[in-house]
C-alpha cells in the first residue's frame, strides 16, 4: 500500500491574530455624567455586566450623551454583545460624526461580527480622523487580514509600527502576517522583537515558536514551547505542539508524553488525539492507536485523514472490514482522495475480493492515471484472472511510470510467458527484475 497521508501533516498551527482588545478600550471618556464616570470605574475594575448597567443609566437620564454611549458600545463589545454594540455606536456617531473613539470601536465591533469591509470602512474613517493613532492602524490590519488582503494588512501593521515602534499587538500580528505570506525569516524577526519587550506574554511566544518551526528551526521552536509550558505547564495547546514537534525531530518518547499531558489536560482535543494516534501508529502500537483515533473520531467524525489512517491501521491488524469502511468514510469526508480509494482496493485484495479490489484500483486510475501502484495491482489481479495480454499491458504501464518497480518487471515476464510468441520478451523482463533485485530469478 502506499505511503500514508499525515494527520495535519503534523503540522502546526497559523499563529492567531492580537487584535489589541485591551488597546482599544484605552480612550474612555470619564465625561461630565457621575454615571458615565461610575461605568468607566466600573469597567475598569473588571464588572463589565454592572459598568454596563451605569452606561445604560447615564443614557437613560440623557439619551443624547454621546460618551456614554460611546462608552456602553465599547462594553457592551467586551462582552460579545456585538449587535448591541453596533447600535450603539452608531447612536453616538449620529450625535457626533467626528467622534474617532466611537468609529473605531464601532470598526472593532464589526469586525468581531465578521463583517470585515465594513469594519474596515469604519477604521478608514477612525484613521481620516486621526492620522496618527497607530490602534486603528493595527484594527485595519485585522480586518484587511482576516478578509484575506494579507499584503494591505502587512502594510496597515507596518503604518501602526511607525507610529508606534513598541506596539507589540502590532508586532504579533504583523509576524503573523508575514508568516501567512511565507515570509519566515523576515516574521522570526519581528517576532523576536516582540518577544523581547514582552517576554511574558504566552500567545505570542506560542506564535513566534510556530513561526521558528515554519522557518525550518525546529530546535529553537523546541526552546519556545519549553519556555512557555514552564511558565504555564497546563497550557494543553503548546503541549500538544511541542509533541508534533518533537516527532518531527526524532523524538518519539517525549513527543508521546507531551501529547498525552496536552490531552490530559483537554480531552477535547481530536487532532492532537489524531497525532498521537499517529505516533503510535508508526511505533507498531496499533491497539493503542486505533483506541485513540476513534475517540478523536466521535468528536469529529469527518476528518478524512483520520478516517484514512484508522484504515491503515486496521490493515495492519487484518480487519478488512472495518478497513474498508473506515477508508469509504474518508472518501464520503473527501471525494477526492484517491489514498482512501486505493485504501480499500488494497484491502479487499487481501481479504480476497478481487472484484471488488479491481474496481476500486480502476476507480483510482480515474483521479490519477499516472498511479503505478494501482496499475501493478490491476496487473495482479488480472494475471489471477487469467487475462495474461491484459495483465502484461498493466504491468507494461506501470514499469514505464516508475522503471524501478523490479516486481512489475518480473509479473510482467510471468504475463507474457502466457503468450505465444512472447518468450524473449519475457526473458528481458525477468533480466531488468534480476538487474533491480538480484533475488528475483527467472522460473526454471
Amino acid at each position: 500500500m502506499r505511503g500514508r497521508i499525515p494527520i495535519l501533516e503534523l503540522g502546526l498551527a497559523a499563529a492567531a491574530l492580537i487584535c489589541g482588545l485591551a488597546g482599544a478600550r484605552e480612550a474612555w471618556s470619564q465625561g461630565p455624567s457621575p454615571l458615565n464616570a461610575k461605568g468607566v470605574d466600573l469597567y475598569k475594575a473588571g464588572k463589565i455586566d454592572e459598568a454596563i448597567a451605569a452606561f445604560k443609566d447615564a443614557v437613560a437620564v440623557n439619551p443624547k450623551d454621546g460618551e456614554a454611549l460611546t462608552n456602553l458600545g465599547m462594553a457592551l463589545d467586551a462582552r460579545g454583545r456585538d449587535d448591541e454594540a453596533v447600535t450603539d455606536l452608531n447612536k453616538a456617531l449620529t450625535l457626533n460624526p467626528s467622534n474617532s473613539t466611537a468609529e473605531n470601536d464601532l470598526a472593532l465591533a464589526l469586525y468581531h461580527e465578521k463583517k470585515y469591509p465594513e469594519s474596515i470602512a469604519a477604521y478608514k474613517k477612525a484613521i481620516a480622523m486621526n492620522p496618527k493613532w497607530p490602534l486603528a492602524y493595527n484594527g485595519m490590519g485585522a480586518a484587511l487580514y482576516s478578509s484575506g488582503n494579507v499584503v494591505e494588512a502587512i502594510a496597515a501593521y507596518r503604518q501602526a509600527l511607525d507610529l508606534s515602534p513598541r506596539y507589540v499587538d502590532a508586532m504579533s500580528n504583523l509576524g503573523a502576517a508575514l508568516d501567512a505570506e511565507g515570509k519566515f525569516a523576515e516574521a522570526v524577526e519581528v517576532y523576536s522583537r516582540a518577544v523581547e519587550i514582552d517576554p511574558q506574554t504566552r500567545d505570542l511566544r506560542a506564535n513566534y515558536a510556530g513561526t521558528l518551526h515554519n522557518a525550518g528551526r525546529n530546535d529553537d521552536a523546541i526552546a519556545q514551547y519549553r519556555e512557555v509550558l514552564a511558565a504555564h505547564p497546563d497550557d494543553a495547546r503548546s503541549w500538544g505542539y511541542l509533541g508534533r514537534l518533537l516527532i518531527i525531530v526524532g523524538q518519539p518518547d517525549e513527543a508521546e508524553a507531551a501529547l498525552l499531558k496536552s490531552v490530559a489536560l483537554d480531552p477535547n482535543q481530536p487532532d492532537t488525539e489524531f497525532t498521537l494516534a499517529r505516533a503510535y501508529q508508526d511505533q507498531g502500537k496499533l491497539p493503542e492507536a486505533i483506541e485513540l483515533y476513534n475517540k478523536g473520531l466521535t468528536q469529529k467524525p469527518n476528518e478524512a485523514h483520520a478516517l484514512f489512517n484508522l484504515g491503515n491501521a486496521y490493515v495492519a491488524t487484518k480487519d478488512y472490514p472495518k478497513a474498508v469502511a473506515s477508508f469509504q468514510k474518508a472518501l464520503d469526508a473527501q471525494p477526492n482522495f484517491p489514498e482512501a480509494e486505493f485504501g480499500i482496493g488494497a484491502a479487499k485484495m487481501q481479504a480476497g475480493d478481487m472484484d471488488g479490489a479491481d474496481a476500486a484500483f480502476a476507480k483510482v486510475l480515474v483521479m490519477q492515471p499516472d498511479n503505478a501502484d494501482a496499475l501493478f495491482n490491476r496487473g495482479n489481479i488480472l494475471y489471477n484472472k487469467g487475462q495474461w495480454q491484459a495483465s502484461a499491458d498493466s504491468y507494461a504501464k506501470a514499469v514505464a511510470l516508475k522503471p524501478e518497480m523490479a516486481h512489475a518487471h518480473f509479473n510482467r515476464g510471468m504475463a507474457l510467458l502466457h503468450i505465444t510468441g512472447a518468450e524473449a520478451e519475457a526473458a528481458q523482463e525477468f533480466k531488468e527484475a534480476n538487474r533491480l533485485d538480484p533475488s528475483l530469478t527467472p522460473p526454471q
